[in-house]
């Protein structure tokens, strides 16, 4: 059983997980601030969780769906993709059905504590549930028409700093959305990094990204203003948000493999999230 749930885990890319949990860290630590339940904070980032290894799970299910697949020395293969895409699928170690079977348990737990919070603090919860399940089903098809970043704006800015703000506290503020806008920015990176590592790949499968509108200087120099706006708004929360700069910027001129510059993307995010945590804080 154990063996089964971290095959799934791995499939859903749980190591993703960390851009999640130190977002919330953030929302969190400003709830509590103004009086929020820790209880009802820790249970909610356990739904979102789930949300998010959902959407991983999901988009695979599609991308393997509508993703043009050879057959080479009598192996499937996705020869216009990243290494490693949907390994599992390829190799016969589950199957479409079994996605969309672990998908759906996800899902039933994220809903199951949702139904909590309707309890707990009304339907009003409901409003960031639909929403929830809406990026979640629409994720992979909102990739395609160039609005992926739109999608993770949402979730990782209203949703994960307002929803969490509301269960914890019971109130809606806006300056929890306010507070989203630096951890957004750098959360967008890492979307942002993916997708232009992407570049080629997407422009042989004919899908069309946001990143795909430019040619790959421009997007290059996209991302820049990207980081650049992303350390002016943290910069209001903590002005030593800077001392990360030499990341961004081992990151910019980076020629590390996906992996490699995807963890680079990664790290910028949750340091940067730690410290507008302990700006909070403190």
């Amino acid at each position: 059983m154990l063996a089964k749930i971290l095959f799934w885990l791995n499939c859903s890319r749980a190591y993703t997980l960390p851009v999640t949990i130190f977002s919330w860290v953030i929302v969190c630590c400003y709830s509590i601030k103004h009086n929020g339940n820790i209880f009802y904070g820790l249970i909610a980032v356990l739904g979102v969780l789930l949300c998010h290894l959902a959407t991983n799970l999901f988009d695979d299910y599609s991308d393997f769906k509508t993703l043009k697949r050879l057959t080479i020395d009598g192996k499937s293969t996705l020869p216009n993709t990243q290494e490693g895409k949907c390994t599992y699928l390829l190799d016969g170690s589950a199957t479409t059905k079994d996605i969309l079977r672990t998908v759906l348990i996800y899902l039933i737990l994220a809903s199951a504590i949702g139904l909590y919070f309707i309890h707990v603090r009304g339907f009003l919860t409901l409003l960031f549930m639909a929403f929830a399940g809406i990026i979640i089903l629409a994720y992979s098809y909102l990739s395609n028409i160039r609005l992926s970043e739109v999608a993770v704006a949402l979730a990782y800015g209203p949703l994960l700093f307002g929803g969490t703000y509301f269960v914890m506290t019971g109130d809606i503020s806006l300056n929890s959305f306010l507070l989203s806008i630096p951890s957004t920015i750098f959360t967008l990176n890492l979307i942002y990094t993916d997708t232009l590592m992407d570049y080629d790949i997407d422009k042989a499968e004919g899908k069309k990204t946001f990143v795909g509108m430019f040619d790959k200087q421009t997007a290059k120099y996209i991302q820049i203003g990207l980081l650049a706006l992303g350390y002016l708004s943290g910069f209001k929360i903590n002005p030593f948000i800077l001392l990360t700069t030499p990341l961004a910027v081992e990151l910019l001129l980076s020629n590390e493999k996906f992996r490699g510059k995807m963890a680079q993307a990664r790290n910028l995010m949750v340091y940067n999230s730690c410290l507008l945590a302990l700006a909070i804080i403190l």
